[in-house]
């Protein structure tokens, strides 16, 4: 008898589930395969002790057979999409999904009547098996250096990882071997049981990436672990004779062709195959079918070294069947008890058989992330924990309004310094009338001791529009140097070129500086970190998430810091800037020193 046990995935750290073995770039699966869960269970048995149950769960293979974790998306995670009343799994993308245009999100099913004269895109992303939601996994990627296996020890080599962010959820269905419903019953329990006394210690993933791999596993319903179904049903689960049913493949599936090696076009015999099994003497045609290949590989730590890479049918592919008899849930739950290829154990060759898509076009599937659920009157952590949502605050306190600017300020001060390197950097070409030295007069009028920043800003505006100075302060430009800075353009996004006089001039202390602030602000489309850094501190947003309602993706209140802040705020902006920009210029004259003497 079979069932399965479906898992919840909660990433507390960063993880890497390895796709090649190239040991400067690593780009982790946006899935978590079977294999890696596998070895996270026998790590878990042999801490333990366990060996009677490592043998039977994990070696032998016939009361376990585990399966890859995909998104989950849940209900609460995004403010956005607030009619999402239960959690939902989203899976690879079938092969007939297509939308319809470059540019459009509208979908199709490409398998019923396709229109020569529309450009076709293929659906990458994960969606549910509904069709009404595609998953978005977070992911980072780190540059750092390390030291080199091979070659000379004691000089650092850079590498590339790409993680997926913490407090992201997946779910797996584990399946179960067992005689009877009580034996599946007393299987998922004690797994459960020895998954929960390994609390804080269970980790996936590779080693030696930078990524801890820690995660939090529970069964999604405890009360009743043992699910019928390979996964959530979408819709019905039975086909009257005549009607098409869709198989679609959940993981990569190792099927053997006509000559004995691995084949993924052989999928379509080995469904027909399955059928002719449970369904005996059935007429079956294949109404259309679509398999791409992919390779599959692993890292075997007993050897220490991978395994040999195999090719096999990718996820995603659909065989669409029509039958001549009706095919019941009971033999619709068999078929899918009974993976298609070798590696079973490994959770290859799963599958789940479902309806096609109506036909004509199918609504936009909206993009969401799969978080954690928000429950009522509690706030998610960072790494997928919740803690009680604290009560309502005094922001009459003095002492909470300085804790909240500052908590704003330390968020914002360095993505504020990216953007204006960025802009710095994304203007070069135009800054060629410009010269260090020029640049140097411009920085000491900001870095010469003022009262406050608006006192600095003005003091920059007063010697970019050429009043004389006192106290001190740098002198007026010459007019060469008012004729470069008129010259020079910079660059902002979504704006055309402006003279860096104008723009430099428009800067002042008072409500000067929160109107230019406003003007050359970091904006989502261009800067997101910004508006992520201030969300994330943002004591008035309990979810911690960007909101969606403000052009600049900040809250109220952090709209009203802003407008107190601006000048510190365009202060740390043009500084950066200059900055930025002396760099550019010395190392273009270097350049040219370079190329022009012999």
């Amino acid at each position: 008898m079979s069932g399965y046990l479906p898992l919840r995935y909660v990433l507390a750290d960063t993880l890497v589930v390895r796709t090649s073995f190239d040991p400067l770039r690593i780009d982790s699966e946006h899935v978590i395969g079977g294999r890696a869960q596998r070895g996270m269970l026998a790590a878990v048995l042999r801490r333990a002790g366990l060996e009677r149950e490592e043998r039977a769960w994990v070696a032998d293979g016939g009361r376990v057979r585990f399966a890859a974790a995909h998104p989950r998306l849940e209900p609460g995670a995004d403010p956005d999409l607030p009619g999402l009343d239960r959690a939902r799994t989203a899976y690879p993308p079938p092969a007939y999904l297509y939308t319809l245009g470059k540019n459009s999100e509208t979908m199709a099913d490409v398998f019923a009547d396709p229109d020569p004269s529309v450009p076709y895109r293929a659906v990458r992303d994960p969606v549910t098996l509904d069709r009404s939601l595609r998953a978005r996994v977070r992911t980072t990627t780190e540059r750092y250096l390390g030291r080199a296996r091979t070659g000379d020890p004691g000089r650092g080599v850079p590498f590339f990882t790409t993680a997926l962010d913490s407090g992201q959820v997946f779910e797996a269905r584990w399946q179960l071997l067992a005689d009877d419903a009580a034996g599946l019953e007393e299987l998922a329990g004690r797994i459960a049981q020895v998954l929960d006394s390994a609390r804080g210690a269970l980790t996936l993933g590779s080693g030696g990436t930078r990524a801890h791999g820690g995660v939090r596993v529970a069964p999604v319903a405890p009360d009743a672990p043992v699910a019928a179904d390979r996964a959530d049903p979408a819709g019905r689960r039975s086909w009257a004779a005549g009607e098409p049913v869709d198989v679609l493949l959940l993981s990569p599936a190792l099927v053997v062709g006509e000559y004995g090696a691995y084949a993924p076009a052989a999928l379509v015999g080995e469904v027909l195959a399955l059928v002719g099994r449970h369904l005996p003497g059935a007429g079956v045609r294949v109404a259309a079918s679509h398999v791409e290949s992919t390779v599959v590989g692993s890292y075997h730590r007993g050897y220490h070294g991978p395994m040999a890479q195999r090719r096999a049918a990718a996820p995603g592919a659909v065989v669409r069947l029509v039958l001549d008899r009706d095919l019941s849930a009971a033999t619709a739950r068999a078929m899918e008890a009974e993976p298609l290829g070798d590696r079973a154990v490994d959770g290859h060759g799963q599958f789940v058989l479902l309806d096609p898509p109506p036909p004509g076009p199918l609504p936009p599937a909206p993009e969401t992330a799969p978080l954690v659920g928000r429950p009522p009157g509690a706030v998610v952590l960072p790494d997928g924990g919740t803690v009680p949502e604290y009560g309502p605050l005094d922001w009459e306190d003095p002492g909470l309004a300085a804790l909240y600017d500052e908590l704003l300020w330390n968020a914002a001060a360095g993505p504020v310094r990216d953007h204006a390197r960025m802009l710095a950097r994304r203007s070069a070409r135009r800054l060629e009338p410009l010269t260090p030295s020029l640049v140097g007069r411009l920085r000491e009028a900001i870095t010469h001791p003022h009262q406050d920043a608006d006192a600095a800003l003005d003091a920059l505006a007063g010697v970019v529009a050429g009043e004389r100075a006192g106290g001190g302060a740098p002198k007026t430009l010459h007019d060469r140097a008012v004729r470069a800075l008129t010259r020079a353009r910079v660059v902002p996004h979504g704006s055309p070129p402006v003279p860096v006089r104008d723009w430099l001039s428009g800067v002042g202390g008072g409500g000067v500086a929160a109107a230019w602030w406003e003007a050359n602000r970091p904006r989502p489309a261009h800067s997101p970190a910004y508006s992520s850094a201030i969300a994330a501190v943002d004591l008035s947003l309990p979810h911690g998430l960007v909101p969606r309602g403000d052009p600049a993706g900040l809250s109220e209140r952090a709209r009203a810091w802003e407008r107190r802040t601006a000048a510190r705020l365009c202060l740390a902006l043009v500084s950066s800037w200059l900055t930025e920009t002396a760099r550019v210029l010395r190392a273009r004259d270097t350049a040219h020193t370079r190329g022009g003497r012999r």
